[in-house]
């Protein structure tokens, strides 16, 4: 009796043991459960709250900043272009171009020019450039476009030959006198008297592989046989317009400037984006469409 106690007695230590090393096993199953669950609400709690410290930010509309050209040009900014097509539409354009300056009469041009927020292209002649240098200087400030028309628009010099060589360095030496000063270098050139019929395509080809661009115009406005006839330009120019898109010949005289503004607000009224020559999208516009040029 007294052996069968002391077994019983030894066996309950055991009994008692392996219990205690469930209950100890169960209650860190539980500890873990719920420090992993704690954790996982304390870490969702931080979050709500960091987000809460910095509210949401609206979309904002990005303005792109791009030059109306290349080179020394103001950079300014500018909407999304239409496209050429919108709902069946046409977006029609309209150049302002101006040769023979710079005169007397250039700051007036640019005057109204800026007054109306608009730009214009000037085929200048090399000769005169060192004449008015302030007024070539404000117009490339101002985003207008400081294109050549030779040095020293004579016919017999630059075409008598049927040659391109006096043609093209004309127009070499002009675009250097233009980079020195305004710090653009141009490719753009109008022909003294149009390019037909005096450059044929060998002179045409010649122009092209010098990297020089060519423009004529569709439309004359006559201003320079027109002396004190404003009333008579704006006529010419409002009977004449009528394509999509049109290159608008002027020069730098006393009635142009007078009949500007009225010609400026006719285009707009009937649809016109006005325009400035940009080398980043090059429109070909001479009287044999080359496309070369």
């Amino acid at each position: 009796m007294t052996t069968l106690r002391r077994q019983r007695k030894q066996k309950r230590p055991v009994f008692r043991g392996r219990q205690a090393r469930r209950r100890i096993r169960y209650d860190r199953v539980l500890i873990a459960a719920f420090i992993l669950a704690l954790s996982v609400f304390l870490i969702w709690k931080i979050g709500s709250f960091a987000l809460d410290r910095f509210p949401q930010v609206a979309e904002s509309s990005v303005v792109v900043q791009q030059p109306s050209m290349l080179g020394g040009f103001t950079v300014v900014p500018m909407a999304k272009k239409e496209p050429v097509r919108f709902k069946g539409k046409v977006q029609k354009v309209a150049y302002l171009t101006f040769d023979d300056g710079p005169s007397k009469y250039t700051n007036d041009i640019l005057d109204v020019l800026k007054e109306n927020k608009v730009q214009g292209t000037f085929f200048m002649v090399g000769t005169e450039i060192h004449k008015y240098p302030d007024a070539v200087k404000r117009m490339v400030e101002e985003g207008s476009y400081p294109g050549m028309h030779t040095m020293t628009h004579e016919y017999q010099t630059l075409y008598k030959s049927g040659s391109s060589a006096n043609f093209i360095k004309e127009v070499k030496q002009e675009q250097k006198i233009i980079q020195d000063l305004t710090g653009y270098k141009p490719f753009l050139v109008r022909a003294p008297f149009g390019s037909a019929p005096q450059i044929g395509e060998k002179f045409r080809g010649d122009i092209a592989k010098a990297q020089f661009k060519l423009w004529d115009w569709t439309t004359d406005s006559l201003d320079w046989d027109l002396p004190g006839k404003p009333k008579q330009v704006i006529a010419n120019v409002k009977r004449d317009v009528r394509k999509d898109v049109e290159v608008i010949l002027f020069h730098e005289k006393e009635q142009t400037v007078e009949a500007l503004p009225e010609i400026i607000k006719h285009l707009k009224k009937k649809g016109y984006k006005i325009e400035v020559y940009n080398p980043e999208n090059h429109l070909v516009m001479n009287f044999k469409n080359d496309l070369r040029l």
